[in-house]
């Protein structure tokens, strides 16, 4: 934004190819904007909140994002009418997150949550509105994303030993089959 102080940061191309969707920060916290890439226009205020909305992932078909709001939302933006919601209230935390993102049918949204310090992967399903815990170990599961077949979800975890108070020791990518393949 062209003679403005404050940063942005998050950059992501609209379905038009035309509109830029991006944060930057209003009164020290990050907000999301859009504006026409080409520099005509003016900007355009998604959200006004006096806390950091970050880490936005745009859904297959660029019709929604989900993002991380402050330390405790899980939020959906309908990218063609710009009516943002919340969507999980959870223990999300304000650092040290992992990436929202979409299944690949776009019908949920992964996420991660803290329980005791370590996060477990998280899976909500839009339409019914329900969230359950996927992983619920005891120990940090990080970083989830979906295959692209939607028939596993990979991530990374030291599995023999918790994250906390040292952070993962020696991680390594996982995959989780989200179908029952055998007995």
């Amino acid at each position: 934004n062209k003679g403005s102080a404050e940063r942005a940061m998050e950059i992501k191309w609209l379905s038009d190819n035309k509109t830029l969707l991006f944060n930057q920060t209003k009164n020290g916290y990050l907000n999301w904007y859009t504006i026409a890439a080409d520099g005509t226009g003016r900007l355009r205020e998604l959200t006004n909140v006096l806390q950091n909305n970050r880490l936005i992932t745009l859904n297959n078909k660029k019709t929604q994002a989900v993002y991380l709001g402050g330390r405790n939302e899980v939020r959906l933006i309908d990218l063609k009418n710009f009516q943002d919601k919340l969507v999980v209230k959870d223990e999300i935390w304000g650092f040290q997150n992992s990436m929202p993102g979409f299944s690949p049918n776009d019908e949920y949204i992964v996420f991660t949550a803290y329980r005791n310090f370590e996060q477990d992967i998280m899976l909500h399903n839009i339409k019914q509105n329900k969230t359950i815990n996927l992983t619920n170990s005891g120990i940090t599961e990080s970083d989830p994303i979906w295959s692209l077949d939607g028939k596993y979800i990979y991530f990374h975890s030291s599995r023999l030993k918790a994250s906390y108070p040292m952070g993962m020791q020696n991680p390594k990518i996982y995959r989780l089959p989200l179908e029952k393949l055998d007995a």
